[in-house]
C-alpha cells in the first residue's frame, strides 16, 4: 500500500463527507447546548449536563454499531461509482480509507462537537448566574462504569484479561461487524434494511433458544443428566464471536473491491 496515494485517498472521503462531518458535529453540539439552554430559561438554577453526557455516550455506541451499515452510502449511484473507480488507488487502500472516515473521523468530528457544546453551555450557565458543571464528567462516569458485571472467559479457574469491559467491546465490535456485513448486501436504505435484519435474526435466535430449551427439558424429563459447563459456553461465545467478526470484515472488503458500475438490482438496490 503506498503511502501518499493512501493519503489522496482519504483526503478525498474526507471532502466528500465534509458535510456528514459537520453535521454530527452540530448535533452533538446541540445536545449539549440546547437542552441546558432550555431548563436555564425555564428553571433558573437547573442542571441537564449529568444527562446530557451520558445520553451523547449512548448516541456515540450507539453509532459506532450502525455505522458499518453506510459503507456503500457513498457507491450508490452510477456516477459515484465511477468517480471512485477513476481515483488512483487500490481497492484496498479505498476501503481503508472508507473505513477510517466512518469510524474514526465521524467519532472525532462528535466529539470535538461534544467538547465545544460542553464549554458553550459551561459558559452560558454561568452568564445566567447559576452553578456550572461538565457534560464531560458525566460522558467519562458512563465510560467508567460501562461494563458488565463478572468475568466471561475462565480456563482451569484461572481469570484471564478477558472479563466484563473487554466483553463489553467485544460485543460492540461484533454488532458493528455484523451491522458492516448488513451494508454490503443492502446498498439502498442500508441501515433500515440492516436494523429489520437485525431483529429478524434476533426473533430466529429466540425461537431457536425456545426450542433447545423444549428438547433439554424432554431430555431431562426422560431420566437424562446434561452437565454443561461455564467456561465451555464462553469459549465457544468467544470464538464464534471472533469467527463472525472476521467474515463479516471478509465480506465487506470482498463486496467492496468487486464493486461494479452496474450490480445486481435484487441485492444491491
Amino acid at each position: 500500500m503506498n503511502k501518499n496515494r493512501f493519503l489522496q485517498v482519504l483526503r478525498w472521503e474526507l471532502l466528500l463527507s465534509k458535510r456528514h462531518l459537520v453535521t454530527i458535529g452540530l448535533v452533538f453540539l446541540g445536545l449539549v447546548v440546547i437542552p441546558q439552554l432550555l431548563v436555564l430559561i425555564i428553571k433558573n438554577g437547573s442542571d441537564s449536563t449529568f444527562t446530557t453526557g451520558k445520553i451523547a455516550f449512548g448516541f456515540l455506541l450507539a453509532y459506532f454499531v450502525l455505522c458499518g451499515a453506510t459503507i456503500f452510502s457513498s457507491l450508490r449511484s452510477r456516477q459515484q461509482r465511477i468517480n471512485n473507480f477513476t481515483l488512483p488507488a487500490s481497492n484496498k487502500e479505498k476501503f481503508i480509507a472508507r473505513y477510517l472516515v466512518l469510524v474514526v473521523a465521524m467519532p472525532i468530528a462528535a466529539m470535538i462537537g461534544f467538547l465545544g457544546g460542553d464549554l458553550l453551555q459551561h459558559l452560558l450557565t454561568m452568564v445566567f448566574g447559576s452553578h456550572a458543571q461538565w457534560a464531560v464528567s458525566s460522558a467519562a462516569d458512563s465510560v467508567a462504569h460501562a461494563s458488565f458485571s463478572g468475568n466471561v472467559f475462565f480456563v482451569n479457574g484461572q481469570d484471564y484479561i478477558f472479563n466484563g469491559t473487554a466483553a463489553l467491546l467485544m460485543a460492540l465490535v461484533t454488532e458493528h461487524a455484523c451491522f458492516l456485513f448488513f451494508g454490503s448486501i443492502f446498498h439502498k436504505h442500508p441501515l433500515v434494511m440492516a436494523l429489520l435484519s437485525w431483529m429478524a435474526l434476533g426473533i430466529l435466535l429466540l425461537c431457536a433458544v425456545a426450542v433447545g430449551g423444549h428438547i433439554a427439558s424432554e431430555f431431562l424429563d426422560s431420566g437424562y443428566t446434561i452437565t454443561l459447563y461455564d467456561y465451555w459456553w464462553e469459549a465457544l461465545i468467544f470464538a464464534f464471536s471472533i469467527a463472525l467478526t472476521i467474515f463479516c470484515y471478509w465480506f465487506a472488503y470482498r463486496r467492496y473491491t468487486r464493486l461494479q458500475v452496474i450490480n445486481n438490482q435484487w441485492i444491491n438496490k
